[in-house]
C-alpha cells in the first residue's frame, strides 16, 4: 500500500473515531440500530448478515473489483439496459476514481464500508470529468445519470475531499452522491463531503429515493438534499454551522422528505434545516444534540415570497438535548392525511408505488451487514 493510501485510511480512521466517541458517551439515547422494517430486526436477517459479514462470495456476483481495477470498466460490462441487477463487488481498498453510472439496474456492493473508499476532490465549478460518452455529467465521486434507474449503493466510504485536498476550508459544492436517476437506493455507507450538497438525488421532475443506515459528515450546507420523495432511516448526520437537511418539493404537496429513528449532531451550533422551494419534512423518532440549534427549520431567502403552501415541517417523537421552544412537539394531525406514526414507511412515502425495502430484501444475500 503506497504512503498516500496510508495516509487516507488514517484520516478516515480519525472521522469514523467521532462517531464511535459519540456512541460511547450516550449509546442510550443513539436511535442508530432501531429500525423502521420488522424484517432487518429478525434474528434470520441477523444470521444472513453476520454469515455475509465473513465472506462476500465473488459467485454472487457478476464483476468483482480489486484495488488497482476500474470500477468504470466494470459497470462498462453490464448491459446497456439490464433487464435484472447486474451485481458489482468491490473489494476491500482505496479507489481514487469518479464512478459514473449511466444504465439502470446497477448495483455496487462494497466489502467493508470503512474500509473500501472511493475519494476524489472535485468541486462542481473544478470538475474532473464534464462529458461521458457523449453526455453532461454531473459533480459528484459516484454520479447517476438519468436514466440509471433502479440503482442500489451499498458497504463504501465515498468521500469528496476538495475542501481539504485541493482548497483546504473551501465549502463550494462538492457533492459526493449526485444522481438524475429514479428509485435509487444508498444503503450502509459513509457519505462524506467538505462542502455543500454531499448526498443530492435530483431526479427531473422530482423521483424517489430510500436511504439506510448512513453516516453523513459534512461541514458543507444541505448535505442530504433531496428533490421528489425521499425516505431515509437509522442515519447519523454530523454537521457543522450551517443546515443539515433540504428539500424541493416543487409542483407536487404531496413531495416529501422523511427521515425515521436519526440522529443529528454537529460540531459546533448548527440550523437542523432549511428550504428554497415549496417542501415537506416529516421527522419521527428523530434524536438531536444540544448543537442543533433550538429553532425549526427555516425559510432560506429573506427578500422573497416564501412558497405558497409555507413553512411544513412536522414531528413525532423527536427530542433534543436541552430541549426546545416548543417546535419539535408533536403535530402529525396538522397533515393533510393525519398519518399515525405507525403508518409512516418507505411505502407510505412513495405513495405505494415503490418498496425498496422489498428490493433489499430479494438482495439480502448479497447486501447484508
Amino acid at each position: 500500500m503506497n504512503h498516500k493510501n496510508i495516509v487516507i485510511l488514517l484520516a478516515v480512521a480519525c472521522l469514523l473515531a467521532i462517531p464511535l466517541q459519540m456512541a460511547a458517551q450516550g449509546a442510550a439515547r443513539d436511535p442508530l440500530r432501531a429500525t423502521s422494517s420488522a424484517f432487518f430486526q429478525t434474528d434470520e436477517a441477523r444470521r444472513i448478515g453476520d454469515q455475509m459479514l465473513l465472506m462476500k462470495h465473488e459467485a454472487d456476483f457478476d464483476v468483482v473489483v480489486q484495488p488497482g481495477d476500474s470500477i468504470q470498466l466494470a459497470i462498462e460490462q453490464a448491459p446497456e439496459q439490464p433487464e435484472k441487477p447486474f451485481k458489482i463487488l468491490i473489494r476491500k481498498g482505496v479507489y481514487h476514481q469518479k464512478v459514473i453510472i449511466d444504465r439502470p439496474n446497477i448495483v455496487l456492493v462494497g466489502e467493508d464500508r470503512d474500509s473500501t473508499i472511493l475519494i476524489l476532490a472535485e468541486a462542481r465549478e473544478k470538475m474532473t470529468k464534464t462529458t461521458y460518452h457523449g453526455k453532461d455529467v454531473g459533480n459528484g465521486v459516484i454520479m447517476l445519470q438519468e436514466g440509471a434507474d433502479d440503482c442500489i449503493i451499498s458497504g463504501l466510504t465515498v468521500y469528496n475531499n476538495f475542501g481539504t485536498a485541493v482548497e483546504p476550508g473551501n465549502t463550494t459544492h462538492q457533492m459526493a452522491i449526485y444522481g438524475r436517476a429514479d428509485r435509487t437506493i444508498v444503503i450502509n455507507c459513509n457519505v462524506w463531503a467538505d462542502g455543500n450538497d454531499a448526498l443530492s438525488l435530483w431526479p427531473p421532475g422530482g423521483g424517489f429515493s430510500y436511504h439506510a443506515d448512513l453516516f453523513l459528515r459534512c461541514p458543507g450546507i444541505d448535505f442530504l438534499c433531496p428533490r421528489g420523495w425521499c425516505f431515509a432511516t437509522r442515519c447519523h448526520f454530523l454537521g457543522d454551522r450551517r443546515a443539515i437537511i433540504w428539500h424541493d418539493g416543487s409542483n407536487d404537496k404531496d413531495k416529501k422528505l422523511v427521515i425515521t429513528d436519526s440522529y443529528f449532531d454537529a460540531l459546533s451550533p448548527t440550523p437542523l434545516g432549511r428550504y428554497h422551494h415549496d417542501a415537506q419534512f416529516v421527522l419521527v423518532n428523530c434524536r438531536m444534540s444540544s448543537q442543533i440549534l433550538d429553532r425549526n427549520i427555516e425559510y432560506a431567502y429573506i427578500k422573497k415570497q416564501p412558497d405558497p403552501w409555507g413553512l411544513r415541517a412536522f414531528y413525532f417523537n423527536c427530542t433534543r438535548e436541552g430541549g426546545d421552544s416548543g417546535w419539535l412537539r408533536d403535530n402529525l394531525d396538522q397533515m393533510k392525511e393525519a398519518p399515525a406514526p405507525h403508518e409512516i414507511t418507505a411505502r407510505w412515502t412513495f405513495r405505494g408505488q415503490w418498496d425498496p425495502e422489498a428490493c433489499i430484501r430479494e438482495l439480502w444475500h448479497i447486501l447484508a451487514y
